[in-house]
């Protein structure tokens, strides 16, 4: 498989990965009526989500390690890591509300 594959297979992924949270998000808001326990599923769930910032971070300072010199970023590749880093970022949070939703 090339790269190309790769990353439209990712991409596809992640579209399917945000749709599943904002589909699951707006069902449970319906359920629990917007109350206390929802709000801290929901902000439990975001912090779990946030902590992956750190490891964009991280990537991104060593990343210079595992590339050699003359590989070249262009815009659009660049943007499309970035709608896989969402869709990323949006499977812990997703994760997050169930793992929440079923503890607390």
């Amino acid at each position: 498989m090339n790269e190309q594959t790769v990353l439209l297979i990712l991409l596809i992924l992640a579209l399917g990965i945000t749709l599943w949270l904002y589909i699951l998000k707006a069902v449970k808001q319906v359920k629990y009526k917007g109350d206390e326990r929802w709000e801290m599923i929901q902000l439990h769930a975001m912090t779990t989500a946030d902590k992956t910032n750190a490891v964009l971070v991280l990537l991104l300072v060593l990343a210079p390690i595992f590339i050699d010199g003359e590989t070249l970023f262009t815009l659009n590749r660049i943007c499309t890591l970035g709608a896989v880093y969402i869709g990323i970022r949006n499977l812990f949070e997703l994760i997050g509300i169930y793992y929440h939703d079923h503890t607390l």
